[in-house]
């Protein structure tokens, strides 16, 4: 393992809050009202030496009174229309009120999440201590549970991937040196896979991803994606609020399942500056969001996502282009599914 780099000390800061996020000066680290977590409702960017000018850039944030988990800022920040078909709501732009989303689709079942869960389950349960007996019950236990009968998968093999993904990371020995924290508790927000505190380099969260393939040619471009990845942020701010002290580090371990199981890793430092960057672009989301979801603002589309945007073709796409977002019409290619 790569070991985060030790970040500079609170004397080359300008202005700390308690959690190393930068504040106004003459703030204090009270919460601000509208804002969850303790935070500033609006704070200044210090200027560092790239800063032209006076040295100082001032800029308001914006004050919601919502934090959106990162899973609804992702689907949002790919396009706000996408979040709506996703979630239940009475102000949905389908105007609905009932408890079901939509979801395309499918023709045949794709065991991908669910190999992702048992994965992450079975090393949860080595990392608490258990032996390989209990890991591997424990990933059968969980793929049975949710596996569809078909002719594509079958459960044996599909818990050999499991095993196979768990078996990668216990070599890796990510977690040498640290003490862990909490693996896969829930946040007021957000659920990161693992919180820890390495020995020298401080707090820090680590997320798994899983996947059964990814072609060598995009690895490198994967990996390099996390860095600026809203859900990793999320998780440096929220649980730097949660433990009372600045994290540190996050690291993304992507595991490849097939042909040959392999753990990649990307570690990304977490400065004091780059976290309040990020936190003011997030309240400016959080805002837009909300606005969205009490009515004052219109639902508009990500247009260059339709076809173009990171995940390929939106798989809201007919709903959008072909059906005007028609709910009848837009039975035909989609269902309506219990949130």
């Amino acid at each position: 393992m790569t070991d985060p780099a030790t970040l500079p000390s609170n004397s080359e800061t300008p202005v700390l809050g308690a959690l190393g996020v930068i504040l106004p000066l003459g703030a204090n680290t009270r919460s601000s009202p509208g804002v969850e977590g303790g935070l500033p409702s609006s704070a200044s960017v210090v200027g560092t030496a790239s800063t032209s000018g006076s040295g100082t850039l001032l800029t308001e944030s914006p004050t919601p009174s919502r934090v959106y988990s990162p899973s609804q800022t992702s689907d949002w920040l790919q396009c706000p229309m996408l979040r709506q078909f996703k979630r239940p709501s009475t102000l949905s732009v389908l105007h609905e009120a009932d408890p079901h989303v939509w979801e395309p689709r499918t023709v045949e079942w794709d065991p991908a999440r669910l190999l992702g869960i048992a994965v992450q389950a079975g090393y949860n349960i080595h990392l608490k201590g258990g032996g390989d007996d209990i890991v591997e019950a424990h990933v059968a236990a969980v793929l049975g549970s949710s596996f569809v009968e078909q002719t594509r998968y079958t459960l044996e093999g599909l818990t050999k991937l499991a095993l196979r993904g768990v078996a990668a990371l216990i070599e890796k020995d990510l977690f040498d040196r640290h003490s862990i924290l909490d693996l896969d508790v829930p946040l007021t927000h957000s659920r990161p896979d693992v919180v820890s505190r390495h020995e020298s380099q401080g707090l820090g969260v680590t997320d798994l991803k899983v996947a059964r393939q990814i072609d060598e040619r995009y690895r490198v471009k994967r990996m390099s994606e996390y860095e600026t990845d809203d859900q990793f942020w999320h998780y440096a701010w929220e649980v730097g609020e949660h433990w009372g002290e600045p994290v540190k580090w996050f690291r993304a371990v992507q595991v490849i399942l097939t042909p040959k199981a392999l753990v990649l890793q990307e570690t990304v430092t977490v400065t004091p500056e780059r976290l309040h960057f990020w936190l003011q672009g997030a309240q400016q989301h959080w805002a837009d969001m909300q606005a969205e979801d009490e009515g004052t603002r219109p639902v508009v589309p990500r247009w260059p996502n339709c076809r173009g945007g990171k995940y390929g073709v939106c798989v809201f796409y007919d709903a959008c282009h072909n059906f005007n977002h028609d709910p009848q019409k837009m039975l035909t290619y989609y269902d309506r599914v219990p949130k």
